[in-house]
């Protein structure tokens, strides 16, 4: 991982435009100076994020998360802060001269020796050895482009695999960390198989799923690496580091059951595709998708598993705000198969052919439940109906609710439309509070972030305050308040953007943000020697009320009379700074 030099981070942030770099994640709409846009890092409706283009800075006035275009890579993407420099000067069409120097990653040993393995295999498939894995290729009519892009290769047998562990110099202990031995036997995990590489989110290898290409009902069909420190099964989506600019290009990601279905839709030129590993769909795997920031396209299997599968996805996303519809493959095969067998344009058909959730729920609750059962019939037409509340349009709901009342002959509209006006009071009391989102800032915090909005700017009022009072009260106050005074020792002036680059509280983060985002009154100094008498007023009315304590818990005489002078010498005080104030 690379190390960059402060100048080099420095003209990165300052030819990367923010604004450029999140409308790649989230739809951003102009108002007035700046953009405005749905939070992708929490289940936001209503957009609450707004994009400063003249400050380079973000901030959610709901959850708090704030920062330059490195803070919103690293959050977005689940990167450090090196990658996130990277990956905005790519986007800024950057060419960054990487110095010797560089960081290395605790999994990078784990990464090469993986990576390795995948070109070993590669090189087989090409090798006389491979010469059946890549008939069976042919077959499939998986293009050579294709092959190069997933890195499918052919693992030759167990002795071979030895020899060349041997040769790497990768002892047992690395082997089974990467799921390429087993742990008990120390036998390689895939021989003869077609080899898969999965990726994690950033693109470094962290296991295999391979398939074999006997025609033997004792050996499973596929294998895939065990559960390792780097594969986490339930952490993974398969093809999301390739598929995500695709995704956000076409405005849509289709999430397939496995890796095959995954290349049988690339054959197609739908290069847009994911899957799970496993049909199960975790709180991880969704969050991945979220972010993202377009709708899901599910095209599972058509059979009982894969249709399972899909109505448990659908409840999930629905419950996470996901947006999401449902591919129309009712009696089709998977992906692959339909491409073999009719062809690129039938697939294409197939994939944009969509239904919402609520029809899928119809169709598949009917077909696994007993509508003559009144009491099934009962709660088959409330679950159909809560799905279709929540999901479909208003000119989409009386057809909809019309069909249902065929099926159970009870007619739900007249809750919907119930539940419809609530829900309408509900987002009409939400939209009249967003003001009041920003949490209201009173007392003490409110003064100590004015008084750090000012020590942004100045580097004698941090000494002063440091001098004066020396703490702040409030935690994110506090946290960001040691960043500035360390950014002071070396320094006469200070960068707030500088700061996000170090800052690693995410409270201290979005304050910073937010103080960025706000504007210094015109008689600035004024306005820090009122916020300055603000918290010393604070800080002496606690030190009152603990002495006030003291003197009703004590009873020796001597203690409440020097307890009583002490009191007073905080009053005189706080007397002043009022004074002081007020003048």
């Amino acid at each position: 991982m690379p190390v960059f030099s402060e100048n080099t981070i420095n003209e990165v942030r300052a030819r990367t435009d923010i604004v450029d770099v999140i409308s790649q994640y989230v739809s951003l709409e102009k108002k007035g100076k700046e953009f405005k846009g749905v939070c992708p890092f929490h289940d936001d409706h209503d957009p609450s994020m707004s994009v400063s283009p003249d400050k380079q800075i973000f901030k959610c006035f709901v959850c708090g998360a704030g920062g330059n275009v490195f803070t919103f890579l690293q959050k977005i993407e689940q990167i450090t802060f090196p990658e996130a420099v990277t990956r905005a000067a790519a986007m800024a069409g950057i060419d960054l001269k990487l110095p010797r120097t560089t960081a290395v990653s605790p999994n990078q040993k784990a990464w090469n020796c993986l990576q390795s393995f995948t070109e070993y295999a590669r090189y087989f498939l090409d090798s006389q050895e491979g010469e059946e894995a890549r008939n069976y290729c042919r077959k499939r009519k998986i293009s050579e482009e294709l092959l190069q892009t997933f890195e499918i290769g052919w693992a030759p047998g167990q002795e071979r695999q030895v020899r060349f562990f041997q040769g790497k110099g990768w002892d047992r202990e690395m082997l089974v960390k990467t799921g390429l031995q087993q742990p008990e036997t120390g036998r390689p995990v895939f021989a003869d198989r077609l080899l898969i590489p999965i990726h994690d989110r950033a693109g470094h290898p962290v296991g295999y799923t391979a398939r074999t290409l006997q025609k033997n009902s004792e050996i499973p069909k596929y294998v895939n690496t065990p559960a390792t420190p780097l594969y986490v099964k339930g952490d993974l989506v398969f093809n999301y580091h390739r598929a995500k600019p695709a995704a956000r290009k076409a405005g849509r990601v289709i999430l397939a059951e496995g890796a095959m279905d995954v290349i049988g839709l690339a054959k197609a030129g739908i290069r847009e595709a994911v899957a799970n590993l496993g049909t199960a769909c975790t709180d991880t795997q969704l969050e991945l998708l979220r972010q993202l920031q377009v709708p899901v396209h599910v095209f599972y299997d058509s059979d009982q598993a894969g249709r399972k599968a899909a109505y448990q996805f659908g409840r999930r996303a629905m419950a996470a705000g996901i947006p999401f519809a449902m591919v129309a493959a009712r009696g089709l095969k998977d992906p692959d198969e339909i491409y073999l067998e009719k062809g690129a344009d039938v697939l294409r058909q197939v994939v944009d052919h969509t239904i919402s959730y609520p029809e899928f729920l119809m169709d598949y609750l009917e077909e696994t439940g007993n509508l003559e059962n009144y009491e099934e019939r009962l709660r088959y037409g409330e679950e159909v109906s809560q799905a279709a509340w929540k999901l479909l349009k208003d000119f989409e709901q009386p057809g909809f609710f019309q069909k249902l009342k065929n099926k159970t002959g009870f007619d739900f509209s007249v809750r919907a439309q119930s539940e419809t006006r609530q829900e309408t009071r509900q987002t009409t009391r939400r939209k009249s509070a967003r003001p009041m989102l920003p949490a209201v800032r009173e007392g003490r915090k409110r003064a100590e972030e004015a008084v750090l909005q000012m020590m942004l700017t100045s580097r004698a009022a941090a000494m002063r305050y440091r001098e004066e009072v020396g703490f702040f009260d409030d935690p994110a106050c506090h946290a960001l308040s040691l960043y500035v005074y360390d950014a002071y020792r070396s320094s006469e002036e200070l960068d707030p953007q500088s700061l996000f680059d170090v800052i690693e509280e995410e409270e201290a983060q979005g304050l910073l943000a937010d103080l960025m985002a706000r504007q210094l009154p015109e008689e600035a100094q004024a306005f820090f020697e009122d916020s300055l008498c603000a918290v010393k007023d604070h800080v002496l009315a606690g030190e009152i009320e603990s002495v006030n304590k003291r003197i009703q818990e004590t009873d020796d005489l001597e203690e409440k009379s020097r307890l009583a002078q002490e009191k007073m010498a905080l009053v005189i005080a706080r007397h002043q700074v009022r004074t002081r104030k007020e003048g």
